[in-house]
C-alpha cells in the first residue's frame, strides 16, 4: 500500500530524534559533576553528569526525547516547519533546584539523542525500545562506588515517563533491589495521542501509524503505556497539566488508576502549553521535592 506522503513526514518527525549539541554543563549552573557512561544489557552506551555525588541521595532525569537530550530543548535547532515551543527548556536548572534541597542528579541522553550511542534501530519508540535506558542508569547507580547504598528517585518526563514505566515492566526486581523509593512522573504522551489531538485526518494518521511501525519493529504510534503502569512499584506522583491541548487526558487518567502503587495525581491548573510543563519544576520545584522528600 502506498504510503501518504503527509503520513511518512508526521512518522519520521518521531521516529527521527533531533540531534542538538549541548551548550551548557552543570559548572554553568554552579554544580560540580562527573562525566559518566554506562552499558544498557543490549549493548548501547549512553552518557550523561552525575552532579553533586556525595550527596546522600540521587535523582535519575529522564528527559522527554525526540526535540531534547539531557540539556534541555533549544529553540533554535527545531524544524521550522514543526517547532512546538519558542522558549528554552534547560534541566540544569531543575537540577540545581535537587542540589540545593541536598540531592545527587545524574542526568543522561537517552539511547539516539544527544552523546549517547545509536542502537540498531537507530529510532525512537515511544519508550518501548529506551525502557533499557532507565534499567542501565539505576544500574549504574547501585553499582558506582559514589552512589552505591544510596536511596534513589526518579524524574521522568514525558517519553521519559514512557520509558520508567515500560522499564518496571521489563525488570521491577532491579528497582527494589537498586533502592529505587519514589517517582515522579510529567505527563506521559503516546504519539499517536498528539497526532489525534492535531486533528490529523484518518488516512493520514493510518499512513503514519503504518510508516512508524515499519520502522520500529512493529510498535505503534498507540503503545501500550497504560499496560506498562500496572508495573509500577515505587510511590508515584504523575503531574499532568490539565489544559494541554496535545494529549489526551482521559488516557493520562486511565495510567494513573492502573499505577498499583501509592500514588497522587497532580494537575498543573495554570500551563496552557504542554512544554510549560517541562519548564514547571525549574520554577515551582516544591511540587517534585515534597514528594521526594516523603519517600526518598
Amino acid at each position: 500500500m502506498t504510503l501518504n506522503p503527509a503520513g511518512r513526514f508526521l512518522a519520521n518527525t518521531m521516529l527521527e530524534p533531533l540531534h542538538q549539541p549541548i551548550p551548557k554543563t552543570p559548572h554553568d549552573y554552579g554544580m560540580s559533576y562527573r562525566d559518566v557512561a554506562f552499558t544498557t544489557r543490549d549493548g548501547v552506551t549512553l552518557r550523561g553528569w552525575l552532579v553533586n555525588e556525595t550527596a546522600p541521595k540521587v535523582i535519575v532525569i529522564t528527559h522527554f526525547g525526540y526535540r531534547a537530550n539531557r540539556y534541555g530543548y533549544q529553540v533554535k535547532y527545531q524544524p521550522k516547519t514543526s517547532k512546538p515551543y519558542d522558549h528554552e527548556i534547560e534541566f540544569g536548572y531543575v537540577a540545581k533546584r535537587l542540589v540545593d534541597a541536598g540531592y545527587a542528579v545524574l542526568m543522561y541522553d537517552l539511547r539516539n539523542h544527544g552523546e549517547s550511542d545509536r542502537d540498531e534501530l537507530g529510532v525512537g519508540t515511544g519508550g518501548i525500545g529506551e525502557r533499557f535506558d532507565v534499567i542501565a542508569a539505576v544500574e549504574f547507580l547501585a553499582n558506582d562506588p559514589a552512589t552505591a547504598a544510596k536511596p534513589i528517585g526518579l524524574l521522568s518526563y514525558c517519553y521519559g515517563t514512557n520509558t520508567s514505566f515500560c522499564a518496571m515492566q521489563e525488570d521491577s526486581q532491579i528497582f527494589r533491589d537498586a533502592g529505587v523509593k519514589a517517582m515522579v512522573a510529567l505527563q506521559p504522551l503516546r504519539n499517536g495521542d498528539y497526532l489525534k489531538a492535531m486533528k490529523i485526518p484518518g488516512f493520514i494518521y493510518r499512513s503514519a501509524d503504518r510508516h512508524y511501525r515499519a520502522h520500529t519493529g512493529g510498535i505503534s504510534l498507540l503503545p501500550p503505556i497504560e499496560e506498562a503502569a500496572k508495573s509500577v512499584c515505587v510511590p508515584t506522583r504523575l503531574v499532568q497539566a490539565r489544559k494541554d491541548p496535545m494529549t489526551n487526558l482521559a488516557w493520562v487518567a486511565e495510567v494513573f488508576d492502573n499505577m498499583p502503587v501509592e500514588k497522587e495525581m497532580f494537575w498543573l491548573e495554570e500551563p496552557t502549553h504542554r512544554f510549560d510543563g517541562y519548564n514547571w519544576f525549574a520554577d515551582h520545584p516544591q511540587d517534585m521535592l515534597s514528594w521526594f522528600d516523603k519517600y526518598v
